[in-house]
């Protein structure tokens, strides 16, 4: 891993200079990108992908409930639900959750637009998954190949083990255990500093909010419990995908499982003692 050795003592002082970098001032900007540029035919591989992936999985084209609620139906029962049953997901399920995510809705040529909002249309987020529960899946780790709409099996593990491994990631948090699937999402940073520069350090995160959003609604709109996580073991989850923590780091966590769906106050959180 690449990671840097920075003393966490000065984090205030750090903060404020990632802030004050990547803002833009009115009287600067212009002589700031006047030297810049951005060559989209030689701008960094949009996709993703692992040839040497233990298995694929289509994902085929996903089918939307035929009794779906409507959005504004969606948008009034959101809730973080977390309390999760021991049953699980069917890949179509999972499917149609990563489709509102990641799904490609339009193509422009030289690139293609999504069902989440980019920044600059350049996706720099990456979808990983600890399947868990889910049907016709064996536990472990998953890759979502965006531009051929498949699952790749990066490593299978017991359900305990994966299980383990993701609440480890997730700060200990009993629920990432009990979840039939866990997203984590990642940023290959070059994507979108190529084009955006300093400024890139920003969009990286609100794209993972337009995506992590998707999810919590589609998620909704099937009757499922979600919640983000914004505490995660940063070190640990780099180490776990194999990635190098600096060009390539994660940036946010959500689990997914089924809930009793009486209440969601009863489903909000897992019950203590």
């Amino acid at each position: 891993m690449n990671e840097r050795n920075v003393d966490p003592a000065n984090w205030r002082e750090i903060c404020a200079d990632y802030h004050q970098v990547t803002s833009y001032d009115r009287a600067t900007l212009e002589e700031i990108w006047e030297e810049r540029s951005y060559d989209r035919d030689n701008r960094p591989e949009t996709y993703l992908s692992y040839p040497d992936a233990l298995a694929r999985v289509p994902l085929g084209q996903p089918e939307p409930p035929p009794a779906a609620p409507d959005l504004w139906a969606v948008l009034r029962n959101r809730r973080s639900k977390r309390d999760y049953l021991d049953q699980p997901l069917s890949l179509a399920e999972l499917n149609l959750l990563l489709w509102a995510t990641q799904g490609i809705t339009g193509d422009l040529g030289d690139y293609q637009l999504r069902t989440a909002p980019s920044s600059g249309a350049l996706y720099p987020i990456e979808t990983f998954l600890f399947v868990q529960r889910v049907e016709g899946l064996e536990p472990g780790l998953y890759h979502l190949d965006v531009k051929a709409w498949e699952l790749e099996a990066l490593r299978h593990e017991p359900l305990e083990q994966i299980s383990t491994t993701a609440c480890e990631v997730a700060l200990d948090q009993e629920h990432a255990r009990r979840a039939g699937v866990n997203f984590l999402w990642t940023a290959v940073m070059e994507r979108c500093r190529r084009k955006y520069y300093e400024r890139a350090w920003r969009y990286v995160w609100w794209d993972s909010g337009h995506i992590a959003e998707n999810l919590h609604l589609a998620a909704t709109a099937l009757g499922l419990g979600s919640v983000s996580m914004g505490a995660w073991y940063d070190r640990q989850a780099h180490e776990v995908l194999g990635i190098d923590g600096v060009e390539h780091f994660t940036t946010l966590m959500a689990s997914v499982g089924k809930i009793g769906g009486e209440d969601w106050r009863a489903d909000r959180r897992i019950e203590e003692g």
